[in-house]
């Protein structure tokens, strides 16, 4: 895994090393990570310190061009799909996604219904 993630962090030019050292050592401590991900947590699994996380945390990083990469560096060109994790919408009464009231004329009231 180190050396795909070193690869896609030497391709990418506004990465400097020191910047390429810490994301490298994040993605490894996440990779062996058990539970909450607070900078205390990933310390305690990693050769850093908690304040050296939170300024790390500060900085900007480009990780769509970073994944975009690695999946481009890992997978060929007819192999790739898509995922997306609605794990965060809310699904709960009325605030459900695609829930609506609509009229049935026949009976001349409002029912609620799924789009």
């Amino acid at each position: 895994m180190e050396s795909i993630v070193e690869t896609v962090l030497r391709s990418m030019s506004n990465v400097n090393k020191p910047q390429r050292i810490f994301i490298v050592a994040l993605l490894t401590t996440l990779v062996v990570f058990q539970g909450k991900a607070t900078f205390r947590n990933m310390s305690r699994y990693s050769q850093m310190n908690e304040k050296r996380f939170s300024r790390w945390y500060k900085r900007q990083f480009d990780f769509t061009q970073f994944n975009r990469g690695a999946l481009t560096l890992t997978l060929p060109d007819n192999e790739r799909i898509a995922a997306i994790d609605a794990s965060f919408i809310s699904k709960s009464g009325k605030k459900t996604e695609g829930l609506g009231y609509f009229t049935f004329i026949m009976v001349q009231r409002v029912n609620p219904s799924r789009a």
